[in-house]
């Protein structure tokens, strides 16, 4: 069987241990909103939390590095802040039989995969082996697999910049489903 890589960072493992900051941070993905903003956003999915707990959760996805202040505005002789998340979460309860429905498109994508990573491995080594020599092993478990972290985080990173790309955005929004935001 095929283990498939999934990167972690330790500060972001614990920040989304908790369903209302993986809420909150897909809301945040969204758009720019101020505590108060998120505090009614939770109540209209049935989740009532206090504006201090909601400012506790978003002060742990902050040191996170999840979620940013992107505005302050001067209201009432305080200031209000509004933050935005960094990162775009993809929470799904996923059936079993999708796995098995994926495997053309995964078999595709390792076509393509393959000589480009054994490319930029060569490419970039030396930038690499910098690079994962930086890291440090997570306190609780032993791993020898550093540079196989940094090669999986840039190719998030880089995902991450193709799914912005507009063109690719155009063409994803000609994939929505009935129930996605929209509809």
């Amino acid at each position: 069987m095929v283990k498939i890589p999934v990167p972690v960072r330790m500060e972001e493992a614990k920040a989304l241990a908790d369903e209302v900051r993986l809420f909150i941070l897909d809301l945040l993905s969204k758009n720019p909103r101020s505590v108060q903003e998120i505090v009614e956003e939770l109540k209209k999915r049935g989740m009532y939390k206090n504006i201090n707990t909601v400012r506790y959760h978003i002060r742990l996805l902050k040191e996170a590095g999840l979620i940013e202040l992107v505005k302050t505005e001067e209201v009432k002789g305080g200031v209000l802040k509004y933050y935005a998340s960094k990162r775009k979460v993809y929470a799904f309860e996923v059936p079993k039989d999708v796995e098995i429905m994926l495997e053309p498109l995964v078999n595709d994508m390792y076509m393509y995969l393959k000589p480009m990573i054994l490319e930029l491995l060569d490419k970039h080594r030396q930038l690499i082996l910098e690079s994962a020599r930086k890291l440090k092993p997570c306190p609780y478990c032993i791993t020898e697999h550093f540079a196989e972290y940094i090669l999986v985080e840039a190719m998030r990173k880089a995902s991450g910049k193709v799914f912005h790309d507009p063109e690719v955005e155009e063409k994803l929004l000609t994939f929505k489903v009935k129930g996605e935001e929209g509809d």
